[in-house]
């Protein structure tokens, strides 16, 4: 058992602590908010993630995970601290470190004799641990300024499981006996841990995240083109999922990828490469494409039912992703902030996440339920996955709408069980379905002749929805 301290009692820092505490290490964790601290103090957690709960009260409960506001504190009997503060993307992309650099800081000033070793978790651009050591060593030029890069992999909705069932462990540090005593820490586990320079760690962090975004922009490219050459991006995405070079994760089309750390990391990778003089054409193009996924749900929407101006859209899913309450960065969000633009009124619902989007966004009506989310409306788009959603009662909701439109933004619904409730459907870069509508093949085949023009015909199509 080793004695841990965890700056930061924000996402990562708590998955950290409690984690480490269940696998018999003792956790401090450092939570200079007082307010936020008492709640920890109380067992309130701020963030909403499966399985988290459980283990932060079974660290509590058997003395091995505390909380306090005194650096001195938990320091004072520490082996590894374990920095996981907010590094929040600045206007041009780059990292805002000086979190990290106070926290750094905070720690030097409170160790009194050996310096614990620093272990940088928060997700930071190559180089930053080397800034660590930088600014230890400026403080204790005699000290050894044992300082580590180990990065996190955690997926909000499944962090813990993430934690306690690595991939694989990355441990970046030049003194390969630092980076085995953090390596050891992990050693329950049973994963593989990775030995690397920091700087490698960090870069291992920011191109897994670069990697998982361009993934999902390329299949919503793809699936641009499925929609003008009557393919349906799914039967393409489940298929090249099936070639284990290519793998299924992050290949579904949609409203792209959002939350606390996709967008930063591709945009700070980005900066970082700007920075040396490093062009990342395919980088650009993956941010471009997701950002353009909100306007395209939006232009379908115009063909379909016309303009925009004084329409009800019907939102399902306000979240990033489901099973969190993240709102951060939201494709939902930017969705709706374009439907309103175009004057749309937008009535929504989210299991988890509206306290969060009402205290941002007042200007959206809340729904009490899913089907409130559909009164009136005269189109539905499903804009976050949550598996509940696909359950609803799709004649109940047909019956609540004043048109029968159901956009599935995120290729979640059953097509025939949508047409069957009487619904049009639209998804992303599938071909549209409904009760009077015929499949495309003959109007493909006039276009490839060269006798007519758009195969999918959504204007006519769209005439049908109104």
């Amino acid at each position: 058992m080793s004695t841990i301290t965890v700056v930061g009692g924000g996402y990562v820092g708590l998955i950290t602590a409690a984690c480490f505490a269940r696998l018999g290490h003792r956790v401090h964790v450092v939570e200079i908010d007082t307010r936020k601290m008492e709640s920890l103090k109380a067992g309130h957690l701020p963030i909403r993630e499966p399985g988290l709960p459980e283990i932060w009260e079974q660290g509590a409960a058997s003395g091995l995970l505390s909380v306090t506001g005194s650096y001195k504190e938990a320091i004072s009997t520490s082996e590894f601290v374990f920095l996981a503060v907010g590094t929040p993307p600045r206007a041009n992309g780059s990292a805002d470190l000086r979190q990290v650099v106070a926290a750094v800081r905070a720690v030097i000033g409170a160790a009194g004799g050996e310096m614990p070793v620093i272990v940088v978790k928060s997700t930071v651009p190559p180089g930053t641990t080397e800034l660590v050591r930088d600014v230890v060593l400026e403080h204790r030029p005699y000290d050894d300024a044992r300082v580590v890069s180990n990065p996190e992999f955690l997926r909000e909705g499944l962090a813990v499981i993430d934690f306690m069932r690595p991939s694989r462990v990355v441990v970046g540090c030049d003194d390969r006996e630092t980076a085995e005593s953090v390596g050891a820490l992990y050693e329950k586990l049973r994963r593989p841990v990775i030995y690397t320079s920091t700087r490698s760690a960090e870069m291992i962090k920011y191109a897994s995240n670069a990697f998982l975004c361009t993934k999902v922009s390329f299949m919503n490219e793809i699936a641009s083109l499925c929609e003008e050459i009557g393919v349906d991006v799914v039967d393409v995405s489940k298929a090249l999922g099936m070639d284990p070079r290519i793998g299924s994760s992050y290949l579904d089309a949609g409203l792209g990828w959002g939350g606390s750390c996709l967008p930063k990391d591709i945009a700070g990778l980005a900066w970082t490469a700007n920075r040396v003089g490093v062009q990342t054409p395919i980088l650009n193009s993956a941010i471009k494409i997701n950002a353009r996924q909100g306007w395209l749900v939006v232009s379908r929407l115009k063909e379909m039912i016309g303009d925009l101006r004084g329409k009800t859209i019907g939102v399902l899913g306000l979240a990033f992703k489901p099973n969190c309450d993240d709102i951060r960065e939201s494709p939902s969000l930017r969705l709706i902030q374009a439907l309103i633009a175009e004057g749309c009124e937008v009535r929504a619902y989210d299991p988890m996440a509206m306290e969060a989007a009402a205290h941002n966004y007042p200007e959206i009506m809340y729904c009490t339920d899913a089907y409130g989310a559909a009164v009136g409306v005269d189109a539905l788009v499903l804009a976050t996955a949550w598996p509940q959603f696909q359950s609803l009662d799709l004649h109940k909701v047909r019956s609540l709408m004043r048109r029968p439109l159901l956009m599935d933004a995120r290729n979640a619904f059953d097509v025939n069980a949508v047409t069957e409730a009487g619904l049009v459907y639209a998804g992303i870069g599938r071909p549209m379905a409904g009760p009077e509508f015929e499949q495309p093949q003959r109007e493909l085949a006039q276009h490839l002749r060269g006798t007519r023009g758009r195969p999918r015909s959504t204007a006519a199509k769209g005439q049908h929805a109104a």
